[in-house]
């Protein structure tokens, strides 16, 4: 830990417990209470959206073929892959950050998110965090998808770009809309604004917290496709599983 950990010690990003200073070892973000309170999404999933498929004991090198869902949508990017499974404990940590402005929440679960990927083979150009509408970024303080990709971006050696696509467009909130809705609340919302960093002929790893219907994701990679990008894929610290067979998962 650093000096400032001494002087101020760390907490738990999910209970706030505070963690005893430890001298020459990493900063902890989660208690040994919490951490088993959050879920890893278990193989096998779907190669395409990332929802855990119940397969048994099948091994996820035998599940290569598209859920039900992906079957019948167009999805732009080639992949998705998410951390956690949506759960309680997620769900009330997203909304500190976004409801609170918890940044140091955000930085923890970045970090988690780092952790959890850090050995995976993950290769992009580009790692760029889904944008805020500047009104939205001004009232927060931070763009949360950009603070939760900066440990990852250390982590795998891919340069953090944020202005490769802008958001113009302030939409309603995606809870609680149908997928044809989500797409529509959507349309028109981003803009491709890659002056510095082009995506042309570039792999773009697309970062969020929350992965639901991916209509957010699935929007920005069409317009990354349409500027040229070679293939775009996609990772979220969470995502939403409808009746996943978990206490805490959420149900909708």
């Amino acid at each position: 830990m650093s000096l400032l950990d001494w002087i101020y010690p760390p907490k738990c990003v999910a209970c706030r417990i505070i963690f005893d200073p430890v001298h020459n070892k990493p900063r902890p973000w989660l208690c040994d209470n919490c951490r088993p309170l959050l879920t890893l999404v278990p193989m096998p999933v779907c190669p395409k959206c990332g929802h855990p498929r119940n397969f048994g004991d099948t091994p996820a090198s035998h599940f290569s073929h598209s859920c039900l869902s992906c079957q019948t949508r167009q999805f732009h990017f080639k992949s998705h892959r998410a951390c956690y499974i949506y759960s309680d404990v997620i769900r009330d940590m997203i909304h500190d950050i976004k409801f609170r402005s918890q940044r140091h929440i955000a930085q923890g679960l970045g970090h988690l998110l780092a952790e959890a990927f850090q050995d995976a083979d993950i290769t992009a150009d580009y790692i760029l965090p889904v944008p805020l509408h500047p009104s939205k970024k001004r009232s927060r303080g931070f763009n949360q998808a950009t603070i939760l990709s900066r440990p990852l971006s250390v982590s795998l050696g891919i340069p953090l770009v944020e202005k490769m696509i802008k958001r113009i467009k302030k939409t309603l909130p995606q809870s609680g809309l149908s997928v044809p809705s989500r797409e529509q609340n959507l349309s028109q919302a981003f803009t491709y604004s890659g002056k510095k960093y082009s995506a042309a002929n570039k792999s773009i790893l697309i970062i969020d917290d929350i992965f639901t219907s991916g209509a957010t994701m699935n929007t920005c990679a069409k317009l990354l496709i349409e500027h040229g990008a070679r293939e775009v894929n996609c990772l979220s610290l969470s995502i939403a599983v409808k009746d996943f067979d978990d206490p805490n998962s959420v149900k909708f």
